[in-house]
């Protein structure tokens, strides 16, 4: 669809992209990665034409439609919500409208029998390609897709400049969408979405017909989304086939590969410079000497990998030990403007819980929080703080708060402890500030940047409760995995406003949801929430469908069905009746042998992971003596190792043939459950 070839990029002496060259076919599935500042975006607008390459080029095939999401700089003209999600329609409503002055024109009783005649076909005609196009299902699918990012009836008629940036975001989305491109940029398309909204989204680019390519620091997404991960890094883009799981495996493999190939490399360098020093002044091996000087010249340097930020690591300051009981909320509500956002929220913190709190935007999760921190008053009910209960709360305004006279070292420097001053350095490294931009002014940071030094410094202070409002925004995934790490050792409580998905996952025990005005609480992790609330929506979409395919007054076997002006009566055959209970015993019987076949399969499937574990180890072994160059000294110990590398290799890959075709019978009777119900 799209292939750059050769791409160069700088502004000034900052080299973006040096010898790029990349294809993009269609129905590719992209995540592009790498670090702020890398890029990304600029790579978006390159693929947009918006911005033009130093050298090199870009072909493009002569179908290509491409369709952008930026993060941020959405112009909207004076429509409201439901106007502006329709003009992705534009081409239709132009014809809607042609049609309507056409009708208009022939009400004129001026027109003479021509002209009537001429009007009626030039009607027939628009007429036919309003068809063609689907023109009905305009106001349908706008309606659809708002939903699905989180609009309800209600808003469709509010004027866009009343709306936040990230609801802003969401009717660029859905216009986006609407447009059907069939080429898809996303830049950070979950930063402003509920889990909700997510999840309907990935459930849409499911069914996308298109390419995509997606930046994101939102690793659940990349997963779901993503067959194909682009790293940008120093001006170069490396491509891995699979998703950002994959990569994370694949680019640490390469990793060792690399150090082992430098080390080696390293290895034979010197003997050679000590052939060449030791044989310098000899006549008669002066060729052999000039032989090896040009060899080490030529030869291609390898480069030790760059150091890992995630491997850096932090604990929290020890605090005293809270009372059991941390946090008791009884009978609270709030309300804006007339409304109720929510009420009677009830709920206790008990000393050590890990606690998440989601809900769709608007449904009062940071309103609560700042209740919570005591922040606002509730209209109604009580909070009460447990014994010696030392807490602190983040939230993203909490960046205005920062000492714009100090640099981010000072400013972080002025609440560590003394024992984790020499840990200062690399805990604001793990937050993206490392080298020189640790002497930057707190007054010249970006909203980002201000958010995630608000949050180190937070994380420094001693206490055994921590309430944190949506604390991965502005972070990339590597810091997500740091900050992740020090919040599972951290001895306190813990409640969490967020919809980062893999950030909650193992790292809640329990989740409480804002809905309908209510608090419901759900005493399970957040994978199991996760995956009740996935069915649920798939449930409630294929209710949807049948509903919407099924015409009223149609007779389904086995009921008949009575319709007056204003009542519906159903009544059930005792032949009905009888057949529905041979159908429960089949499903039953069916359904006693699937749980049995998933048993098995389940079992087989890891003690295949346990085998292809241990072969992975092995094989990394392997790898290892092939790459020793003192391991060809030996002819037969050679010969042997390559046997038993090509043998490991080959079972490797008939395990994971085994794999994966285990997963595809599981997820077919997975599948074949959730049709049945």
């Amino acid at each position: 669809m799209i292939r750059l070839n050769s791409i160069c990029l700088s502004f000034g002496s900052d080299v973006i992209f040096e010898d790029v060259s990349l294809h993009i076919r269609r129905n590719d599935r992209i995540g592009l990665i790498g670090k702020n500042g890398a890029g990304k975006s600029t790579l978006f607008k390159l693929l947009c034409k918006t911005i033009e390459p130093n050298s090199g080029s870009i072909i493009s095939a002569k179908d290509t439609n491409v369709g952008y999401l930026p993060q941020e700089g959405f112009v909207f003209k004076n429509k409201t919500v439901f106007e502006e999600a329709r003009s992705a329609f534009e081409d239709i409503i132009n014809l809607k409208r042609q049609i309507d002055t056409i009708h208009a024109r022939l009400e004129d009783p001026s027109l003479d029998e021509e002209e009537h005649q001429l009007f009626l076909d030039r009607y027939a005609h628009v007429q036919h390609q309003l068809d063609v196009v689907n023109g009905s299902k305009v106001d349908a699918e706008t309606s659809k897709v708002l939903k699905g990012m989180g609009f309800r009836d209600a808003d469709f008629t509010k004027a866009l400049g009343e709306l936040s940036g990230g609801w802003q975001m969401r009717v660029a989305l859905s216009r986006l969408l609407l447009q059907e491109p069939n080429l898809l940029l996303l830049d950070e398309p979950t930063n402003h979405l509920d889990i909700d909204s997510i999840l309907w989204l990935e459930s849409y680019l499911k069914e996308f017909k298109g390419g995509l390519i997606l930046i994101s620091h939102d690793r659940a997404f990349l997963d779901r989304n993503a067959t194909k991960i682009w790293e940008l890094e120093r001006g170069a883009v490396t491509e891995y086939s699979g998703n950002y799981s994959f990569y994370e495996v694949e680019k640490e493999n390469r990793k060792e590969l690399q150090t082992a190939r430098y080390t080696n490399q390293q290895k034979k360098i010197k003997e050679v410079e000590r052939f060449i020093e030791r044989f310098r002044a000899k006549n008669t091996k002066a060729s052999q000497v000039q032989s090896r000087i040009h060899m080490l010249e030529k030869m291609e340097k390898e480069e030790l990998p760059e150091n890992d930020e995630s491997q850096v690591k932090f604990k929290f300051r020890e605090s005293k030990q809270s009372g059991v009981t941390v946090l008791e909320v009884k009978e609270v509500a709030h309300q804006y403007e007339g409304r109720f956002i929510f009420r009677n929220v009830s709920f206790s913190i008990e000393r050590g819980e890990r606690i998440a709190l989601v809900g769709q935007n608007g449904s009062g999760k940071s309103t609560l929080s700042r209740i919570l921190a005591g922040l606002e008053q509730p209209c109604s009910g009580t909070i009460k703080l447990g014994h010696n209960v030392l807490f602190d709360y983040f939230a993203q305004e909490h960046a205005e708060k920062l000492n714009n006279n100090n640099t981010v070292l000072q400013e972080v420097e002025s609440v560590a402890p003394f024992s984790m001053i020499p840990q200062v350095r690399h805990i604001l490294g793990a937050f993206l500030f490392s080298g020189d931009d640790v002497f930057k002014a707190v007054s010249v940071l970006s909203g980002g940047e201000k958010s995630r030094l608000s949050l180190a410094k937070i994380l420094l202070k001693p206490t055994n409760f921590l309430l944190l409002d949506e604390p991965t925004n502005h972070i990339d995934i590597a810091t997500k995995k740091i900050l992740k790490a020090a919040l599972l050792d951290y001895a306190g409580s813990l409640l969490i406003v967020s919809h980062d998905r893999d950030f909650l996952d193992g790292l809640v025990t329990k989740v409480f949801e804002l809905k309908d005005n209510r608090l419901h609480v759900h005493l399970s992790g957040f994978r199991e929430f996760l995956d009740a609330k996935t069915e649920s929506m798939s449930l409630e979409t294929k209710s949807n469908k049948g509903a919407a395919s099924q015409p009223a007054g149609v007779r389904t076997p086995g009921t008949s069905r009575t319709v007056t002006d204003n009542t519906t009566s159903n009544t059930v055959s005792p032949a009905a009746k009888e057949d529905d209970s041979v159908s429960q015993k089949q499903l039953y019987l069916q359904k006693k042998d699937q749980n049995a076949r998933k048993r098995k399969l389940t079992k087989e499937a890891q003690s295949i992971e346990e085998r292809t574990i241990s072969l992975e180890a092995k094989k990394k072994e392997l790898d290892n003596l092939l790459l020793d160059p003192t391991l060809y000294s030996n002819k037969e110990k050679a010969v042997e190792v390559n046997k038993q590398y090509q043998s490991v290799t080959q079972e490797l890959n008939t395990l994971y043939k085994e794999w994966e075709d285990i997963h595809a019978e599981l997820e077919s009777i997975t599948a074949d459950e959730l049709e049945k119900k």
